[in-house]
């Protein structure tokens, strides 16, 4: 009875993680890559719990315990969860910040050929005035 009612547990629990990755990923909470590896995690568990012959290694891990071992499986697995919807947040925010930076260099390029193309205006200027720049400061010809 204690085997029959871990394998609907395990069928449970990985249809829970399928649909949990799915959701998270449909948010914007879990990367696609994660959430791919989260839903085959979750397929897994569901084909060792409906099929007995996946689901022999229960009995023979530690009898009576079994019970046990799969509340610390779903522990881990939330935990693991949790940790890859941190990393996955990270780089969500990882690849914004990269965007925005290369925004304001785009930015910042535009803005010294501008200054650069004022400096050439100014110098042009000068150089039609007649003016020029001494190491004492501005003068004229002569």
């Amino acid at each position: 009875m204690e085997g029959t009612a871990l394998r609907i547990g395990i069928i449970i629990v990985g249809v829970v993680l399928i649909a949990v990755s799915v959701w998270m990923n449909s948010f914007k909470k879990l990367v696609v890559n994660h959430a791919v590896i989260w839903a085959f995690a979750g397929a897994i568990m569901v084909l060792v719990g409906a099929v007995p012959v996946f689901s022999g290694w229960m009995s023979r891990l530690a009898p009576g315990t079994g019970l046990a071992f799969f509340c610390m499986v779903i522990l881990a697995l939330v935990v693991e969860m949790q940790n890859s919807v941190a990393i996955s947040q990270m780089t969500m925010k990882n690849r914004e910040l990269a965007m925005h930076v290369a925004l304001l260099n785009q930015e910042n390029e535009h803005i010294m050929e501008e200054l650069e193309e004022m400096r050439r205006a100014e110098d042009d200027a000068y150089e039609k005035d007649g003016c020029y720049e001494t190491s004492e400061g501005f003068g004229t010809e002569g």
